[in-house]
């Protein structure tokens, strides 16, 4: 398979390229084989002793062998405490528990209630639902109509608000109403009759020949996938591209009365990577 290396530091000391000599392209990877960090550059440069490569050049990640030292550092830095040095409670500063019902304290977190649904036959039944609260919902089967309650108590008929809904049902279907029966010439269309033999005898629009034609086509298209975009500006198509990295040839050949032209496609080898081809950034 194909090698990439990417540039690397194995002389002695650590970190990135620094000092007055070498360049750099933005973006580029450098490993510290020594130190054991990777260092990405932020710019293209070239070291000078006017402007010196430097650490800040680049951007550096920490290998994990690394990172606990670095951690101690920053907190030591930082001064960092933990949670066991703050009190329980809901007050500024505390940290909040749980409560004996597996809840936080509504100060912290008010209580969100949840709307339960009753289905009655009839009003006095409604009336009677001493378990519903504000903001439940009561489906009257009595009356095909839904309420809610918007205060207590529930033993007050006023209490319940009717929901309304839109009167938005069909009245009636090409001017008629109840069981509707519609047929084709009352649309405005041909008849029941003559509907059935255009769509049952397909002979009479084709001939054999047309349809044995019809038969042995295939649609096809060149469609965007997740592989692939469109580029439909020229320019920038051109500019984007491998030049001559696709070779393509055609046949024409006469099938069906009609050309048909066939196209061949494919990748020239010498504008890809080999198996045994070898990317290397070098050393510093």
């Amino acid at each position: 398979m194909a090698t990439i290396q990417l540039r690397r530091k194995t002389t002695s000391g650590s970190g990135p390229l620094t000092g007055t000599s070498g360049t750099i392209k933005q973006g580029e990877p450098l490993i510290d084989l020594n130190g054991g960090n990777l260092y990405i550059a932020k710019a293209n440069k070239t070291g000078s002793s006017s402007n010196p490569l430097s650490i800040s050049d680049y951007l550096e990640f920490v290998s994990s062998g690394n990172l606990t030292a670095v951690l101690n550092d920053k907190i030591d830095e930082l001064k960092l405490g933990s949670a066991s040095r703050y009190n329980v409670g809901s007050g500024a500063g505390n940290i909040p528990v749980i409560n004996s019902d597996g809840k936080l304290n509504n100060s912290i977190i008010p209580q969100i209630a949840i709307t339960n649904t009753f289905v009655v036959n009839s009003e006095a039944e409604m009336l009677k639902l001493s378990q519903a609260e504000i903001g439940d919902i009561c489906v009257r089967n009595d009356v095909s109509k839904s309420y809610i309650l918007k205060a207590d108590p529930y033993s007050t008929l006023s209490n319940w608000q009717e929901l309304k809904t839109p009167t938005d049902k069909v009245t009636s279907v090409n001017g008629k109403t109840g069981a509707v029966n519609i047929t084709l010439s009352e649309l405005g269309g041909v008849s029941t009759s003559t509907f059935n033999t255009h769509k049952n005898d397909a002979d009479v629009h084709l001939s054999v020949n047309d349809r044995n034609k019809l038969e042995a086509l295939y649609m096809s298209e060149l469609v965007e996938s997740r592989a692939s975009l469109w580029e439909n500006n020229a320019s920038n198509f051109d500019s984007n591209t491998v030049q001559g990295g696709i070779l393509m040839r055609y046949t024409i050949t006469e099938v069906y009365d009609g050309p048909l032209k066939q196209f061949e496609i494919g990748i020239d080898k010498s504008k890809v990577l080999t198996p045994t081809s070898t990317i290397d950034g070098g050393t510093y």
